[in-house]
């Protein structure tokens, strides 16, 4: 088995590969949910109030710039560290302010869920977006290492 993480690990095209699909997978959930929070506010606006009548609902705004924002920062790979911090950020405050009422159905799962996601974007933070992404292409272009098209 050692020999089989060796030649997956010491493949530099497949474990970039493997980034930037850890970065699809990791961005797609708020991607989707920014988008949701986007076309149905009001909607999105009540259920802020109803899980936390103490967090004005005018907030809804920078969460769906945050999501949509780094989420499309990290999926293309360009200011992935700070994406991937924003939205870790996200994901505790957002769980401690509207998920952290265990006595509701599935709201266990939701904390658990969200602080998992967070976990992940702080291993983007410390580690980067790897080789396919605008970061390590204009950190070669900067660097004078002859970049491909």
């Amino acid at each position: 088995m050692n020999k089989l993480w060796t030649a997956i690990l010491g493949n530099t095209a497949l474990t970039g590969l493997l980034l930037l699909l850890g970065r699809i997978f990791a961005a797609v959930v708020f991607l989707v949910y920014g988008t949701n929070k986007l076309i149905h506010t009001p909607q999105m606006q009540s259920y802020m109030q109803s899980h936390n009548a103490a967090v004005p609902v005018s907030l809804i705004y920078l969460a769906i710039v945050v999501q949509i924002g780094c989420g499309a920062l990290v999926v293309v790979g360009y200011q992935t560290r700070f994406a991937a911090l924003m939205l870790a950020g996200f994901c505790v405050i957002a769980t401690v302010l509207f998920h952290s009422n265990f006595s509701e159905a599935g709201e266990m799962t939701h904390f658990l869920k969200d602080f998992s996601i967070a976990g992940g974007l702080l291993f983007m933070f410390a580690h980067g977006p790897g080789p396919l992404s605008l970061d390590a292409y204009l950190e070669r272009a900067r660097s004078g290492v002859p970049v491909r098209a």
